[in-house]
This record gives structure tokens, C-alpha cells and sequence, in this order.
């Protein structure tokens, strides 16, 4: 991996230097040096960023696919951002260690390939109290937030 591909992939998928730095136990002026082409790129890191790439492309696929699936599939399909890691986290544990602003780009790739194939799509925050106010005591699930977001933010009701 060059230097250039690897800041390139870095910030394509939301990560800052100080966060891959941190994962791989470096200061962030390795990173910096990797980055500026001082040093080479070592191999783990680079197959750390493919590897996450990958899960991205899985994810995106994924979403697709149970787009698909839906017999009656909405007509906007509503993409939740979280605004904190720990909301990503609470939320979306599989997500972990990876910050809320990676979450941000894996919706922008899936964003991209609603569009794609033609399918509307709009991104929001996730507004956890009003989540969890909307919830009650039922148990929380992907479908029971994409059952809440599908929902005006001014009209969501709590359902039967």
C-alpha cells in the first residue's frame, strides 16, 4: 500500500490517523510518517484497512439485498446516523472499536448504492431518548429502529 492510498483509504472509510494509530499501538507520527511517505506502510495495517473496507462492501450488500427482500419496501428508505461512538456502540455493537464517524461513511457508500439502484434515501440522526421513549419496554432490534425511523420525526407514534 503507498502512502497516498493509504490516507486515501483511511479517510474513505471515516477513520482519523490517530484512531488507526491507536488501534495498532503506534504514536500518531508513525501514522503521519506512513502517510507523508517517510516510512512504508506495514502490512498488518494495511490489510487492517481492507479488511474493514470489506465489511463495509458486506454491509452495503446486505442492505441491499434485505431491501430487496421486503415484500412492501418503503418508498424512502430512512439511514439512522449516530452522532457519539458510544450511541454507535450501545446501538450497533458489532460496530466496535470503530468511531461513529466511520459509521458516517459506510451510510454514504450505502447511500450511493440505494441511489444506484434507484432507490430514495435519506439520512438522519438518531435521536436516542426519542428512540428509547418510542420503545417503552419492548426489546430493541435493526427492525424495531427501522420501524421507528420510517416514521415522521414530528409524528411517530408508538405501535400497537
Amino acid at each position: 500500500m503507498t502512502s497516498a492510498e493509504l490516507k486515501t483509504m483511511r479517510e474513505a472509510l471515516g477513520l482519523s490517523a490517530k484512531w488507526v494509530a491507536d488501534q495498532v499501538g503506534v504514536r500518531l507520527r508513525t501514522v503521519q510518517y506512513w502517510e507523508a511517505g517517510r516510512m512504508p506502510v506495514p502490512e498488518d495495517v494495511a490489510l487492517m484497512l481492507a479488511r474493514i473496507d470489506a465489511q463495509y462492501e458486506r454491509a452495503v450488500d446486505e442492505a441491499l439485498a434485505a431491501y430487496r427482500d421486503q415484500p412492501n419496501p418503503p418508498e424512502t428508505v430512512v439511514l439512522l446516523r449516530y452522532r457519539t461512538d458510544a450511541d454507535l456502540w450501545h446501538f450497533r455493537p458489532d460496530m466496535k472499536p470503530l468511531p461513529a464517524s466511520s459509521h458516517a461513511a459506510l451510510l454514504s457508500r450505502l447511500r450511493r448504492a440505494l441511489w444506484t439502484a434507484g432507490v430514495p434515501s435519506v439520512i438522519e440522526y438518531m435521536d436516542t431518548g426519542e428512540y428509547l421513549a418510542w420503545l417503552g419496554a419492548r426489546q430493541d432490534s435493526e427492525a424495531m429502529r427501522a420501524a421507528w425511523s420510517a416514521g415522521s420525526p414530528t409524528s411517530r407514534t408508538r405501535p400497537s
